[in-house]
């Protein structure tokens, strides 16, 4: 949610095959431009000092795809953005870069292998806890291997690294690096339906040794569903738990965390051209907030579009709850946090590969400890070519 417009263009660009305007032999070449230009009503997300700005966002990308023979699928894809501000830009602007590369590879005997790697440097929050910009790298390397065992059985297999690196000091308390290995065991119910039980085993590891407390190794059980769940519904939807342990003792919390989850991902197409999505989650996110090596963050986000004609409508509410787990002192509460986002977004096809946007975006934090509470508003203005 802290960068729509970048992660947007990144997977148009990595999908834009399907245009097929430049081609070079076998390879795809999908060059992007945007340009956006919105107005924050409280660029430092404060309650009691909001200053205002209007931000450019210009944005610069390609996107290649290319197949080596009927088995082997190639794709990559860049994008630069740079963030103009008009209030303090010696400070405020910024350069994002994202990059992502991916290999798919069909073997005998329907296994599929998919190899993907992203990059991103960015001055987007990372986690709802921060809410100052701060310089910093993400890189996630992940390794899926997919295959049927009998009948309506198959497994999958999982690897994935994320390095988090924080490039402003005040902030380099999260640098770390995480690591899930597993797998999965998956039966088909329909010809587009899957039953799936699945199992990963995570490490956590703080570059910092004054962070090291945060060092845990953790189990993940997820049972779900996935693909066509009902008519007109596609997503998949699962529940589960996670087994942590910490490395090291901590006497003001706990060293053992069990916690329940969930996460749904849901499209539902009730006619041709309108289209609710869903997304919800119950997870573990890593923390650095006092005695709280994490917090438990809910969220719901239900999103409705409908086409009419050259314009796509949109209408969105996202709300989420963060829960820490220790008190910020011996007899203080323990901090928990409400956040609300309402979106309204409308979409002009001015030429299949031109587009124009408007949005505008409420934002509010409401919280037991006030000095964290603040509330935004976002208007924007954008054009987005796809060659």
């Amino acid at each position: 949610m802290k960068n729509i417009l970048t992660a947007a263009l990144i997977l148009t660009a990595a999908n834009a095959g399907a245009m097929q305007n430049l081609k070079y032999g076998a390879l795809e070449i999908n060059p992007l431009v945007s340009v956006q230009q919105s107005y924050d009503s409280n660029i430092y997300l404060t309650k009691d000092q909001r200053k205002s700005a209007n931000i450019n966002r210009t944005g610069l990308g390609v996107g290649l795809v290319t197949k080596v023979g009927s088995r082997l699928d190639l794709k990559g894809a860049y994008t630069m953005e740079f963030l103009s501000y008009s209030r303090v830009p010696s400070v405020n602007n910024a350069t994002h870069h994202m990059a992502s590369l991916g290999v798919e590879a069909r073997l005998p005997k329907s296994i599929a292998v998919k190899l993907e790697d992203s990059y991103a440097q960015t001055t987007d929050q990372a986690t709802s806890e921060l809410t100052a910009r701060a310089l910093r790298v993400q890189n996630t390397a992940a390794l899926d291997i997919e295959a049927p065992i009998r009948g309506k059985f198959g497994f999958g297999l999982s690897a994935q690294h994320t390095y988090h690196n924080y490039l402003a000091v005040a902030n380099n308390t999260l640098d770390r690096q995480e690591t899930l290995v597993g797998g999965d065991v998956t039966y088909k119910l329909q010809p587009k339906t899957k039953l799936f039980l699945a199992y990963r085993y995570g490490t956590l590891a703080y570059k910092e040794a004054a962070d090291e407390a945060g060092d845990s190794t953790y189990n993940n059980v997820d049972l779900g569903l996935t693909g066509n769940i009902a008519p007109k519904l596609v997503g998949t939807v699962k529940a589960g738990m996670q087994y942590r342990k910490y490395a090291n003792d901590l006497a003001t919390a706990d060293n053992k965390i069990n916690t329940g989850g969930y996460s749904a991902q849901l499209v539902w197409k009730p006619l041709q051209l309108t289209e609710v999505i869903f997304y919800g989650k119950r997870a573990n996110v890593e923390s650095s907030y006092v005695n709280s090596r994490f917090y438990t963050a809910t969220v719901a986000d239900l999103a409705l579009s409908r086409q009419v004609r050259k314009i796509k409508a949109g209408l969105g509410f996202n709300y989420e709850t963060i829960a820490y787990p220790e008190r910020t002192t011996a007899a203080g509460p323990k901090r928990l946090d409400t956040n609300t986002n309402v979106r309204v977004t409308a979409e002009y096809n001015i030429q299949k590969w031109l587009k124009a946007d408007a949005g505008y975006t409420y934002k509010n934090r409401a919280s037991n400890e006030n000095a964290f509470e603040y509330f935004d508003n976002v208007f924007t203005l954008g054009v987005k070519a796809l060659f």
